[in-house]
């Protein structure tokens, strides 16, 4: 590890130690659950100074907030409760079955597969820590979308360490990770994720601790399975190395933690589209981000399911839509030939994302020329072809599942240029580059011709 990447982990980990031993948002929300259910001192909880805050048996409200904020707590606040009716694990198993009745084609597996009785033999055996089961109290109670995700991600980890045939234990550590990879977002503040909130610098370094916050709490947990906290630090590491908090490339990030990545970004999808093919296209599209092994249990667990019959654009609008996009690689690549090395150095990031782009289109076989080829066939029998244009799936793809496919690729790419020029516009706005004044009118041009594919 170089020593800005060595920087950044020491920012990072220092930020998420911090945010854990201050504990305000966490102590706002337990506060307030108290207003709800039955949460008491378990003992006398004192100021580092000594000061005796709350005598032990004392049930908790929300007025209590102030009192404890004002003073630096001699142990963390959830080390000192209790609450009645906490969440158990067998009620944590039958949830998440109550959540995968909500998606068919997953149902079918979950109550089929034997292997979810010995699932659901350790989950009725194993005891959740008081800290835990308070924590997910918590959730429930004052997050409860977050909730619901952790369900559902949990659900899949399930799915996924069954259909991938892993070791009992690991199937153990990958289903309550699932469950708890989140914990961390219990000490940000929830306003940081609210939908159409466009966080800044400052609060993205927040965002990026949350793995490293659930880390440093699972950890002190023994009786969990081993590979358990790991797998939640690194939820949100990519294979390519872009993903976060320490940027590791996929030789450095264990099995767990790549299933887990796989189940955590499906369980998002499951929120926006529901179950069916686009998913499966949506995590092709993202092969280089994502672990081949694990895209490729999780999609045969949705090889089954269909995607409801919609309206879709005629031919002559998807090819427009592709020779669109066509325009935007080459030009890029054209732009890029009349930049010296030093600025193509300084936007080193976005032009690598670009170039993926690109790749990823090829190698999902729907190049312009091999469109026109497709579309054209009726006949969808010939395997042969199918295998050469890169979609010899095991079921037979029709014009309108190709037609699905495409408007999930093309939603896709948008939303990953949206997510590049944003951020080259923030660099822009933050540090500038040097790009000459003879050049900054043609990537104008491009950036234009961006916006209105964007925008379609």
């Amino acid at each position: 590890m170089d020593s800005n990447n060595t920087k950044t982990k020491n920012a990072h980990d220092s930020l998420a130690r911090q945010t854990l031993e201050e504990g305000t948002q966490f102590l706002r929300s337990v506060t307030q659950l108290a207003d709800k259910r039955e949460v008491e001192a378990s003992e006398d909880i004192f100021s580092r100074a000594g000061i005796k805050l709350v005598s032990g048996g004392t049930r908790l409200s929300g007025k209590y907030y102030d009192h404890l904020v004002a003073h630096k707590l001699l142990k963390p606040i959830e080390q000192s409760l209790s609450i009645t009716d906490a969440i158990s694990a067998a009620q944590l198993f039958d949830l998440i079955c109550e959540e995968a009745r909500r998606v068919p084609s997953l149902c079918r597996i979950f109550e089929q597969n034997k292997s979810f009785e010995r699932l659901q033999g350790y989950f009725y055996q194993l005891e959740i820590p008081a800290q835990l089961a308070l924590r997910l109290s918590v959730m429930q109670e004052d997050r409860p979308e977050l909730f619901q995700h952790s369900l559902t991600v949990g659900m899949l980890c399930m799915l996924m360490g069954v259909r991938g045939d892993l070791p009992p234990e690991e199937q153990q550590a990958l289903a309550l990770a699932g469950i708890f990879h989140d914990v961390g977002e219990l000490y940000l503040d929830p306003s940081l994720l609210a939908p159409g909130h466009r966080m800044d610098n400052d609060e993205r370094r927040y965002l990026y601790t949350h793995p490293i916050t659930g880390f440093l709490i699972l950890r002190c947990f023994s009786e969990l399975p081993k590979g358990m906290a790991m797998a939640v630090l690194r939820h949100h590491e990519r294979m390519n190395g872009r993903g976060y908090p320490y940027g590791l490339l996929g030789g450095q990030i264990d099995r767990a933690s790549r299933y887990l990545a796989v189940a955590e970004v499906v369980a998002s999808l499951l929120t926006k589209i529901g179950a069916d093919s686009r998913i499966n296209m949506k995590l092709r599209l993202n092969l280089d981000k994502l672990d081949a092994k694990a895209v490729g249990v999780m999609c045969a667990l949705f090889g089954d399911s269909k995607t409801e019959q919609e309206s879709l654009p005629d031919d002559g609008l998807l090819m427009t839509r592709l020779t669109q996009l066509e325009k935007l690689f080459d030009g890029w690549t054209a732009f890029r030939t009349t930049l010296s090395p030093a600025v193509i150095d300084e936007i080193s990031y976005f032009d690598e994302r670009v170039e993926g782009s690109r790749r990823m289109v090829l190698e999902t076989g729907f190049g312009r020329c091999q469109l026109e080829d497709l579309l054209s066939k009726e006949d969808r029998e010939d395997s042969e072809i199918r295998h050469e244009l890169n979609l010899a799936h095991t079921e037979e793809r029709g014009n309108s599942e190709i037609r699905q496919e495409l408007m999930v690729m093309f939603d896709e790419l948008s939303w990953q240029f949206q997510e590049l020029t944003q951020a080259l516009e923030r660099k822009l706005a933050d540090y500038g580059w040097s790009l000459p004044v003879s050049r900054r009118a043609d990537f104008n041009l491009w950036m234009a011709q961006v916006h209105e594919f964007i925008a379609r």
